[in-house]
């Protein structure tokens, strides 16, 4: 008999051994993934969305409509919205949230936009960057939504400060604040005549891809989430504090004295992203993106993940792909995505690996 396989994600499935069982544990988990968002500290999502469309651009095979909306009482979001030409399937378009990473024109990027002239980074994307474009040309709508700050929302301070957002909230977090926003961007999709709601999707690399995990973890809507590239743990990394630096960029400031301290943090990724089961899940790393041995570490964790989804009897829905091409998008991690979402959000009904999921509506 081949030896266990002991690992630091063993926490997940102690004491559980039916999916009754699961359902106490994941509650317990979702308490404290919401601590880690400090939701307790967020606004209330605005109850009118005042959706606006500011700009439309004709693309080839499909219409990009710049819109805005409500994120706060006095906060508004910029997003690209990307319908399919031709006439709209029974039940609506599938559709998929689509979010940027750490890129000056991140939502123009992926939609496959050029720069606007006041934005920084003005090189060539890379062949895989316009996953938002590859999935409309798919068939599916997207919506790219800047993030906060970002793109025409930068903030004085400069690209992706988060500065002035702890003046406005300094109890909250950065990370609850981007998934807040694209809770009200699924808001958006919803209240679309052209979306089928039951068949939302939500996809990511690297700022984007951590942000497509923290979305799938709290909003059951999301019936398909494929992130990329979203980084190293918080308890099995080398430098932990890039979580809750005093700089530019900070995730989760109220974390940084358990850092200091070595404590280990009550909600680590693989927790988040057992928060999607059954639900399908995709994720695309690297080994050589950043620490070597820490996602090596990422392998063992999705090895316990695959536990839960079996235990849950959805074992298909669950996978990783892991690449050797660094922090990067490239055609096979995008392609990987296309497919995993044309599986899940566009299944018509024929057994999958001799395993049939449930219909979608």
């Amino acid at each position: 008999m081949p030896k266990p396989i002991v690992t630091p994600w063993d926490d997940l499935l102690q004491d559980v051994r039916s999916p009754a069982d699961w359902q106490v544990k994941r509650a317990s988990i979702m308490e404290r993934f919401r601590s880690l968002l400090r939701a307790e500290a967020a606004p209330p999502r605005p109850s009118k969305l005042d959706l606006r469309i500011e700009e439309k651009l004709p693309a080839d095979g499909y219409l990009i409509q710049k819109i805005s909306y409500n994120v706060e009482s006095d906060d508004r979001a910029t997003a690209y919205l990307a319908i399919p030409d031709g006439p709209v399937p029974a039940g609506g378009f599938p559709a998929v949230l689509c979010i940027h990473g750490t890129w000056s024109w991140g939502a123009r990027r992926i939609i496959g936009l050029p720069p606007l002239s006041g934005d920084g980074d003005k090189k060539p994307p890379l062949k895989g960057d316009d996953y938002a474009r590859a999935l409309t040309k798919r068939g599916f709508i997207t919506l790219s939504p800047e993030h906060f700050c970002a793109g025409t929302r930068c903030p004085a301070e400069g690209t992706y400060d988060t500065a002035a957002f702890y003046r406005k909230h300094p109890t909250w977090s950065a990370i609850g604040k981007s998934t807040l926003e694209n809770q009200v961007a699924l808001d958006v999709l919803c209240a679309l005549p052209q979306v089928n709601s039951q068949r939302l999707g939500v996809t990511g690399h690297s700022l984007g891809g951590h942000n497509t995990i923290f979305l799938s973890a709290i909003d059951d809507r999301i019936r398909c989430a494929a992130s990329s590239c979203a980084g190293l743990t918080f308890n099995e990394n080398p430098e932990p504090l890039h979580w809750s630096r005093d700089y530019w960029y900070i995730y989760i400031p109220q974390l940084r004295e358990q850092f200091l301290r070595g404590q280990r943090i009550a909600c680590d990724f693989h927790e988040m992203m057992a928060l999607t089961a059954p639900r399908p899940m995709l994720e695309v790393f690297a080994l050589n993106d950043t620490d070597w041995s820490s996602q090596a570490q990422r392998v063992l964790l999705h090895l316990k993940l695959a536990q839960l989804w079996r235990l849950l009897e959805h074992e298909p829905a669950h996978s990783f792909t892991v690449f050797g091409d660094g922090h990067a998008l490239t055609d096979l991690t995008t392609g990987a995505i296309i497919s995993w979402m044309e599986r899940w959000l566009k299944y018509d009904g024929n057994p999958i690996g001799g395993w049939s999921p449930p219909r979608l509506g």
